[in-house]
């Protein structure tokens, strides 16, 4: 008799995970979907720096919508850990920032699919700042860190530039080349 009880309560707990997992499945379809209709309805975009969502058919075609940032950082330099880290942390705020004002449904997008952030390298400045001018050329958001000098590097060196958020396949025409960090 003891046994039917504690079968009864396993099937009840299992019963409730289902529920839950399924409400917060909803919420979150619910969620990516509000996104995916304000890219549809939008008819231009905010100071012409590709503020759209792309739009898609149908409601679960929206959940194959990547987004991402990526930190470029400047290999040459032979930053510590540490600082390349502060530094990307910069790029990544400044990035931001920048596109709360000039892109905000890609920012809502980027952050209903993980706020996912990339290291990359380049070898020179040179490199770097052709980076940043294919990213512009793009419309893609850029925020580029140069370092006030206290430290490891010499004062207003370029160390890292952040692109994005935005759509995975509009950063990878422009750094789909680099190599991780």
């Amino acid at each position: 008799m003891g046994d039917h009880r504690l079968l009864d309560t396993s099937q009840v707990i299992n019963g409730i995970a289902v529920l839950l997992s399924f409400f917060v499945g909803y919420k979150y379809a619910l969620k990516r979907h509000d996104v995916s209709e304000e890219a549809k309805n939008s008819k231009s975009t905010d100071e012409g720096r590709g503020d759209t969502v792309a739009p898609q058919e149908g409601f679960f075609a929206s959940f194959s919508n990547n987004y991402k940032m990526v930190l470029v950082v400047r290999n040459d330099l032979k930053m510590g850990k540490g600082k390349i880290g502060a530094q990307c942390g910069h790029g990544a705020v400044g990035a931001y920032q920048k596109a709360v004002r000039r892109t905000p449904r890609l920012v809502r997008a980027w952050e209903s699919t993980g706020c996912a952030k990339i290291a990359l390298r380049v070898e020179s400045e040179r490199e770097m700042m052709a980076i940043k001018h294919a990213a512009e050329a793009n419309n893609l958001t850029t925020c580029l860190i140069r370092d006030a000098g206290r430290t490891q590097i010499e004062p207003n060196s370029k160390t890292v530039l952040a692109i994005g958020p935005a759509s995975v396949e509009d950063i990878d025409k422009v750094t789909g080349h680099l190599k991780l960090l």
